[in-house]
């Protein structure tokens, strides 16, 4: 959606655990370098913690890549707490073919695979990801697994990787047999301020574009509301580079980015350490982004005593270029949260044809972010009645505008809007749960009866068919499936 506008050749903060993004931080390299230590050292068991999206599985899959040429891998991605054993699990997930076994027939399978590999000079490597979710009995078949030597080495090597909560489990008294056998054991914390600014940098540098997309004010906001966490830093920059790519605006700023995570905080889950409609940014560092990026300024026309004009050479005047100054000024403006002094850029340029729909949408962002929610929703109106849009910006001006509707109380409007939206698009952002949130509540709306009328000849039968449509969602809601 935004890659090209920004010049990405990927995208830069995907969930996946790509190991061509690995960002090793101090913490990370400790963690990749002890992993290491404990496969190369033939260590039993090696277990790794973190809270979920601190990296865990992108290390997991960096040391995997690595080591694919000198183990025989398996891994056991994720398992279910109630199973009885987890020998079946490790024979899947070494390819062997045990079916109708019991327990031992299982483990003797497991025993000769073992033996075989031994022979051909292969170590095996067993992984087990989301371990919180091992029970007792899962442990003690590892453990039992991990038995299995020669009299000088083990016959397997295991990983476990998981939540904080299986160091805990394996801190219990009947776990002593096991614990004794982990030689390496390390946990993942989250990244600190300069860590996640890096991480950030990282990432956009990787995937292609500008490592400065984010402000410095920007990456410190992102680090509040993550506390760091990877994972939650990944999904507020994506949103905050699909509203900057909807807004048309070549860097993102603290505001807009406070901006992003307000409406996903008011719209849906997010998972956040602070709420972001808590946060209030600082006067003087939006100043300092100002500062920051600085709009090139538009050369004065060269004198006519030292320009060559020909009667085929248009003549430049600084008045052509105003409108596009205005709306640029207009867009620093609104990304340093000065919505106010922005709106009168705005509307300057909106005279001019070219400029129109930009500018009026902008407008609109901007008395959206101040409150004004009844102006904001004329704007938008305005931008969409203007000819010659593209149809993303489009998508995006009446996403915005569906949003200003329901914070106001129009719901059935707000609903009409993101209809309109979902015949055009129907994958656009979170528009499919919108809609099916409002269909779970009635819309009882005058403007709703009077289009009922109007289409009917009938009136006054088809008005008793709508308020009995009405009673009949009071008494017995919708019930989804």
């Amino acid at each position: 959606m935004y890659e090209s506008f920004y010049k990405f050749r990927m995208k830069p903060f995907s969930l996946l655990p790509d190991p061509e993004f690995l960002f090793l931080s101090t913490r990370h390299k400790k963690g990749l370098n002890l992993l290491e230590y404990g496969l190369y050292n033939r260590a039993v068991f090696t277990v790794l913690t973190g809270d979920p999206g601190t990296g865990k599985t992108t290390l997991l899959n960096t040391i995997l890549d690595q080591s694919s040429d000198r183990f025989t891998v398996g891994v056991i991605a994720t398992t279910h707490p109630d199973a009885n054993s987890l020998l079946p699990w490790v024979a899947d997930a070494f390819g062997l073919e045990c079916s109708a076994q019991d327990t031992v027939g299982y483990f003797r399978a497991l025993t000769a695979f073992l033996g075989r590999s031994f022979s051909a000079g292969q170590q095996v490597l067993l992984v087990v990801d989301e371990a919180q979710n091992l029970n007792i009995q899962m442990l003690e078949d590892l453990r039992l697994l991990s038995n299995i030597n020669d009299g000088r080495q083990s016959s397997i090597q295991i990983v476990l990787a998981g939540q904080p909560n299986l160091r805990t489990l394996l801190t219990r008294s009947d776990m002593q047999q096991l614990a004794q056998r982990v030689a390496v054991d390390y946990g993942l914390e989250p990244l600190d301020e300069d860590e996640a600014k890096s991480y950030v940098k990282h990432r956009l540098r990787v995937a292609g574009g500008r490592p400065d997309l984010l402000t410095e004010y920007a990456c410190s906001l992102l680090h509040q509301l993550s506390g760091g966490n990877p994972r939650l830093i990944n999904q507020l920059c994506d949103l905050a580079l699909t509203y900057g790519f909807g807004q048309g605006v070549d860097r993102i700023t603290a505001a807009l980015l406070l901006q992003a995570a307000v409406d996903r905080a008011q719209g849906g889950i997010l998972p956040a350490v602070v709420d972001p409609r808590t946060v209030l940014l600082d006067p003087g560092r939006l100043n300092q982004e100002v500062q920051e990026h600085v709009p090139t300024p538009v050369p004065d026309p060269m004198p006519a005593s030292v320009r060559h004009d020909t009667p085929e050479a248009p003549v430049v005047t600084a008045q052509d270029h105003a409108p596009s100054e205005l709306y640029r000024e207009g867009l620093d403006l609104k990304q340093a949260g000065l919505y106010r002094e922005a709106l009168k850029k705005f509307e300057a340029a909106e005279g001019d044809p070219a400029y129109r729909f930009k500018a009026a949408a902008q407008r609109g962002f901007c008395l959206r972010a101040i409150g004004e929610l009844d102006d904001a929703v004329l704007s938008f109106r305005h931008a969409l009645a203007v000819n010659g849009a593209k149809a993303t910006d489009i998508l995006q001006v009446r996403y915005v505008l569906g949003l200003a509707l329901d914070t106001s109380g129009h719901r059935d409007e707000a609903y009409e809007q993101y209809r309109k939206i979902h015949e055009v698009d129907p994958n656009f952002k979170d528009i499919v749960r919108r809609i099916d949130t409002a269909d779970d509540s009635p819309k009882f709306s005058l403007s709703w009866l009077k289009s009922l009328r109007q289409n009917c000849s009938s009136c006054g039968a088809r008005l008793c068919q709508a308020i009995g449509f009405m009673n009949s969602h009071v008494t017995r809601p919708k019930k989804r499936a």
